[in-house]
């Protein structure tokens, strides 16, 4: 998960210099091919990557040319992981701009008499990825807290009625039938998909030793009466680390905490799981904060579709917007699945009027082959990547990345991908000088499937690649040595 210490704006900033310098003229001269050394150094790495059984593709083309100067069974239908991610981020940032905002609202209804709304308060949820403690120094109640703070200076001290919550710019599944239907349900990757998101859709189990003995201490974080816990650890004498399971019953909120925790070990265990109806997760917290900020709520917390002849007797109190190129960042760099599900309905509303999955895997193949950068055959099963069933092709993807670095808005983009040896998903890898620092790119993991989309960036010359592979007997390792020989080539 994106480290959540950083602010808004510094992390932003960072990335995007980092991408500046990515854009940055690196030669007069386009480069007509790859000497034929290094052509056939790559194609040998490939081959024994890819073994008896693997299937394997590599397309690399020149930035400043647009020419071909590697296509590896380019056209191959395979299995792309978490590559499908950069399909998704850039459709949505081509479609929706880079001047695009989530859009949340807390909206009242009725006048404020002696410090009671007399009425109902609403939250509404635009699709915002990021009402967490990513940018607010990891305090997942930061924004809530605010909002409650703002309604005090607003002179409202209780509501009368009720705590609305509307999640339905969002429809359709929340949870997709692709993916993995074993106990993976209670995964931070497998969270559902709603308009109100609220910590990823998860919540934080921080486990820590108690007496030995007896159970450890077991705390939720945020501490919510939302879910149940089912405290089944035990402190044990000794050192070491913590030996945790932690699952959450399916449909429901009741988590279960199994385990040994030593007393003098590694400082506990610290993990998050999903929670069923994220929406519900949201208000209820919200509710909470609102209580711990002096704001009571006197009636229930339900789910409302705020209609078009209501809104003319709601108005609105808070508006907190998002950027959509400061959530593209978590998409690629960490490869966040539930926000990448998230732009793929928000692609669907901006596309059919419906934020669905339908709608969003339309409106991606649509933009797609609009700009040609789709391959017969092509299968979309999702937005993040997690479906096994998706197909698509490395052409496919170098293609988009090259399309997407022509763009004015290119530095958005290339600042949301990992940096090799540097961040993300890509932070412990990449650490020869080739590589450190020049490679942005989004990596891609499922069961058999290793993938790596992206950027290089030489001292003479820019390739935007994709390396898919599926079943083979190699995988991060032979991608690395491919981009260093590459490399070598660019400089």
């Amino acid at each position: 998960m994106l480290a959540r210490t950083l602010t808004r704006l510094s992390l932003f900033s960072l990335a995007l210099a980092l991408a500046l310098s990515f854009r940055a003229p690196a030669s007069a001269e386009p480069l007509a091919a790859l000497p034929q050394n290094t052509l056939a150094a790559i194609k040998a790495r490939l081959a024994k990557a890819q073994g008896s059984r693997g299937e394997l593709a590599c397309v690399i083309l020149d930035l400043d040319s647009g020419r071909t100067l590697l296509d590896e069974n380019g056209a191959s239908l395979l299995a792309p992981a978490s590559n499908m991610k950069v399909l998704t981020s850039a459709a949505a940032l081509a479609t929706l701009g880079s001047d695009f905002e989530f859009v949340t609202r807390v909206m009242a209804q009725g006048a404020v008499q002696g410090g009671v709304l007399q009425g109902d308060l609403c939250i509404v949820g635009g699709g915002d990825p990021n009402l967490s403690g990513r940018f607010y120094g990891d305090d997942p109640l930061a924004l809530f807290r605010n909002w409650g703070n703002r309604l005090k200076a607003l002179g409202i001290t209780q509501v009368s009625g009720d705590l609305l919550y509307d999640s339905t710019l969002f429809g359709g599944e929340s949870f997709n039938a692709h993916w993995p239907q074993d106990d993976q349900f209670n995964r931070w990757y497998c969270a559902e998909v709603s308009a109100l998101a609220f910590n990823d859709n998860c919540i934080n189990v921080k486990v820590t030793p108690g007496e030995v003995g007896q159970p450890a201490r077991v705390e939720l974080v945020p501490a919510t009466a939302y879910c149940r816990l089912v405290n089944e650890t035990r402190t044990t004498a000794g050192k070491g680390a913590a030996l945790i399971d932690l699952r959450r019953d399916k449909g429901a909120n009741v988590i279960r905490v199994k385990g040994n925790v030593p007393a003098h070990g590694q400082g506990g265990f610290v993990g998050e799981i999903t929670v069923a109806d994220p929406a519900a997760f949201a208000a209820t917290v919200f509710r909470e904060t609102l209580e711990a900020c002096g704001v009571r709520v006197t009636g229930t917390t339900r789910p409302h579709t705020l209609g078009a002849d209501e809104l003319p007797r709601f108005r609105t109190l808070i508006e907190h917007r998002a950027r959509l190129v400061e959530a593209l960042k978590p998409v690629n760099t960490n490869s966040q699945n539930l926000h990448a599900e998230m732009l793929l309905r928000q692609l669907g509303l901006a596309y059919a009027g419906k934020g669905t999955f339908k709608t969003g895997v339309a409106a991606l193949q649509d933009w797609l082959s609009k700009h040609q950068l789709w391959d017969p055959g092509m299968v979309l099963a999702d937005g993040s990547g997690l479906a096994s069933a998706n197909r698509v092709t490395a052409r496919s993807l170098a293609k988009t990345l090259a399309f997407m670095a022509m763009r004015e808005d290119a530095d958005a983009y290339v600042a949301s991908m990992a940096v090799g040896g540097e961040s993300g998903t890509l932070r412990k890898r990449m650490y020869d000088k080739r590589l450190k620092g020049r490679v942005y790119a989004k990596t891609g993991y499922i069961n058999g499937v290793r993938a790596l989309s992206g950027y290089l960036h030489g001292t003479r010359h820019r390739v935007a690649f994709s390396i898919l592979m599926n079943g083979c007997a190699e995988g991060t390792g032979a991608q690395d040595d491919i981009l260093a020989l590459l490399a070598e080539a660019l400089d």
